[in-house]
């Protein structure tokens, strides 16, 4: 009879106690979209500011991240304007970002940021395969060759890989915006806020001609542009 009471007052200590004394460890999904429209956002990265890890959304807008109640996610993607929700649930999130204006922002000061975020991301990609990404001996290969095959057409490889692409397409975009940003145009022109709209979307220029440059470099062929520009518009 005692072991009894004591068993039924347990339970009951258990079942008065807050919920929130208990770990309420969960696996955020959800949903991104672009605000406005019903389109799907692929390869966004959503970031978790307690635990650091970070996740991309994949072909369909959809992520799913390890987080608890309470923690905080920030979801970025270029030419959107970052968003930032907190995990109150186990519910699907729906994220809505909203499209930034793409020539106002000096994203050189947001690089590094971007960049440790995608280096985050890719390397989520690779812990999901057991060869790629790595530089393996061939020996590996021929003691795994079941499991070496099987990833070769795993859609955690063509996850990996196709988020490889996108991630040196961003790093070229992003040492572009090093040499060639609303900051440094204003500073070198005189081009006015509705010019430079145009000028910005018309003269940017390509990886292979700023993968050498310095900032002299950049300062030169933006007066270049710049005039030949004007004499654009002054030409019937």
């Amino acid at each position: 009879m005692k072991a009894f009471l004591i068993t039924l007052s347990l339970s009951f200590l258990l079942f008065i106690l807050p919920k929130k004394t208990l770990p309420q460890i969960t696996l955020a999904k959800g949903v991104i979209l672009e605000k406005g429209t019903q389109i799907r956002i692929a390869l966004a990265v959503v970031t978790n500011i307690s635990n650091k890890q970070a996740v991309g959304s994949n072909d369909m807008g959809f992520f799913q991240i390890k987080a608890k109640i309470g923690d905080t996610l920030v979801i970025n993607k270029r030419h959107f304007d970052n968003v930032t929700v907190v995990v109150i649930n186990d519910q699907d999130l729906v994220v809505k970002l909203l499209r930034a204006d793409i020539l106002l922002e000096d994203v050189t000061i947001k690089a590094e940021n971007k960049q440790q975020n995608l280096s985050a991301v890719r390397l989520e990609h690779r812990k999901k395969t057991y060869f790629y990404g790595k530089k393996r001996n061939p020996l590996y290969y021929a003691r795994y060759p079941l499991a070496a095959i099987m990833e070769l057409f795993s859609a955690e490889r063509k996850n990996a890989r196709r988020f490889d692409r996108y991630y040196d397409k961003e790093k070229e975009e992003l040492e572009i915006d090093r040499f060639f940003n609303i900051r440094i145009v204003k500073n070198n022109t005189t081009l006015t806020a509705k010019q430079m709209d145009k000028f910005m979307l018309d003269y940017r220029p390509k990886y292979k001609q700023i993968k050498d440059w310095n900032t002299y470099d950049a300062a030169g062929y933006i007066k270049k542009s710049a005039k030949q520009y004007l004499d654009t518009l002054s030409t019937p």
